[in-house]
C-alpha cells in the first residue's frame, strides 16, 4: 500500500482538526474516515491510505463517545434541578422562619418594656 503525500497528509491533518474543533465546512462533521475523506477533498481508499490520521481519528471518536456518555441526561438534569429548587424553598422556609421568631422576640422585649415604664408610673 502506498503511503500517502505530503500534501494529503497536511489536507487530512487539517480536515481532522476542523473534524474535532467542529468546524467542518465540506461534511456533516462526523467523526468517520468518510467525513474526514469529504472534509480533506480526497476519495475514501486515500483517506484509509494514512494509518497515523485514522489512529488520531479514532482517538477523538472515542474520546467523543465516552464524553457523551458522561453528559448527564435531561432526566438527570430534570431532577437535580427539582432537587435544588426544593432545597431553596426549605432555606426559604427557614429564613422566614428565623425573621418571624426575630420579629416575635422584639414585639415581647417592647411589650416588657412599655409594661416596665408603666408600673413605674
Amino acid at each position: 500500500m502506498k503511503p500517502v503525500s505530503t500534501s494529503t497528509e497536511g489536507a487530512l491533518r487539517e480536515a481532522l482538526t476542523r473534524l474535532v474543533s467542529g468546524n467542518a465546512f465540506r461534511s456533516e462533521g462526523r467523526l468517520t474516515v468518510a467525513d474526514l475523506a469529504r472534509e480533506a477533498g480526497v476519495s475514501r481508499a486515500t483517506a484509509n491510505r494514512a494509518p497515523a490520521i485514522l489512529a488520531e481519528l479514532r482517538e477523538a471518536a472515542e474520546a467523543a463517545k465516552l464524553c457523551r456518555l458522561e453528559e448527564p441526561r435531561p432526566s438527570q438534569i430534570d431532577v437535580e434541578r427539582q432537587r435544588r429548587d426544593r432545597e431553596n424553598v426549605i432555606a426559604q422556609h427557614v429564613q422566614v422562619r428565623a425573621l418571624l421568631q426575630r420579629a416575635d422576640e422584639n414585639r415581647r422585649s417592647k411589650v416588657a418594656r412599655l409594661r416596665l415604664i408603666g408600673d413605674v408610673g
